[in-house]
């Protein structure tokens, strides 16, 4: 698969690229971006350009080599891929260090530290690094400190900051940058399986770079359900009436396992975030040019004449109160707290710090 199969990220190409030729790649390497932007794509292409056996060029892959159809399989014997399982909140640690039985005898920081079966270096790719809890990170640490010859180790999360710090200061940092909405716009036309009844426009513009979020959007039930979300958050108090109802059923409607529903949840308290960081942005005068979704738009609006009466750092404030406490409510679910317990205090919590009555309560 040619790099050009990537939609952007030119940039970190052209670095990887470089690396290689003056001999210079990292052992380890965390990969940050927004989900759904090409990260993972970019990990496996990278993976089939270093252990591809007919390579065109510096970074490249043939495509067609048995070493290329493998990688592309993911069953070539040197590279490595895990990620948290569905039903999991984090990684277990049975991934790194093998299960109770087989400590250090399999498992990714064993197969690592073998010698190459085939090719010139080991690969091993961490999706989902979000989600390594200490127990997970501690057992990287001797890998990451000592690297073994040949080994290549890249690590895929969403942001810097939430890395554990032994994970950050042993890696490479690569930034990946959101997909604009032209980017998005013909990704989707090029979905041949995907059926929705909401523009490309409307979608690429409300994706916030991401096609991942596109991709969640194209459900009408899901898109709806995010435009009432924004006019209940607009409005200063989406603790009243039985919204707190509608969000537990439309949480309830993603299915009965409870993994969907803790996805779902996650998903509204993003779409809550999104909503107070461009308000924030708005206020801070950061926003350089107008958002392209109108629905976050006049929700957006429709806050800041609700603070008109407010100091401006005051209005901030209330912007970034509101952030943690949805980072909270995400805390929460992955901790397996239940929905019914979280979603009305988080909703009247959001009322009171956008009426700026949290202050009081400090």
């Amino acid at each position: 698969m040619p790099w050009s199969a990537l939609s952007s990220h030119e940039q970190n190409v052209e670095r990887f690229r470089h690396s290689v030729q003056h001999n210079r790649l990292a052992s380890t390497y965390l990969f940050v971006g927004l989900p759904g932007i090409g990260k993972r794509l970019f990990a496996q292409l990278l993976a089939e350009a270093l252990l591809c056996e007919q390579p065109p060029g510096i970074l490249a892959a043939c495509g067609a080599c048995s070493a290329c159809c493998q990688v592309q399989a993911q069953t070539h014997p040197d590279l490595i891929v895990i990620a948290k399982p569905a039903d999991k909140a984090f990684i277990p640690v049975e991934m790194f260090i093998g299960d109770k039985d087989h400590r250090r005898q399999q498992g990714l920081v064993h197969d690592i530290g073998l010698k190459p079966f085939r090719g010139r270096r080991k690969v091993a790719i961490v999706d989902d690094a979000d989600c390594l809890n200490q127990e997970g990170a501690n057992s990287l640490l001797k890998t990451l400190e000592e690297p073994p010859p040949n080994s290549l180790l890249i690590l895929i999360g969403t942001s810097q900051q939430q890395q554990l710090p032994t994970i950050v200061s042993r890696s490479q940092l690569i930034r990946f940058e959101p997909l604009s909405p032209e980017q998005i716009k013909a990704i989707l036309a090029n979905q041949a399986q995907l059926e929705t009844e909401i523009p490309f426009e409307l979608l690429a513009a409300a994706a916030e770079g991401s096609v991942a979020r596109a991709l969640q959007l194209a459900d009408s039930e899901i898109f709806e359900f995010r435009n009432e979300l924004l006019k209940q958050l607009a409005s200063g108090d989406p603790g009243h009436s039985d919204f707190a109802k509608s969000v537990l059923g439309f949480v309830d409607a993603a299915g009965k396992e409870g993994a969907l529903k803790r996805d779902r949840l996650v998903m509204i308290a993003d779409f809550a975030i999104s909503f107070f960081h461009c308000c924030y942005r708005e206020v801070s005068e950061l926003n350089g040019t107008a958002n392209p979704d109108s629905n976050i738009a006049e929700a957006v609006q429709l806050a800041q004449r609700n603070w008109s009466s407010l100091a401006t750092n005051l209005v901030a404030e209330i912007c970034c109160q509101a952030i943690d406490r949805c980072l909270d409510l995400q805390t929460q679910v992955h901790a397996n707290v239940s929905p019914a317990n979280g979603v009305e205090a988080w909703l009247i919590e959001l009322g009171q710090i956008c009426r700026g009555k949290a202050r009081l309560l400090v």
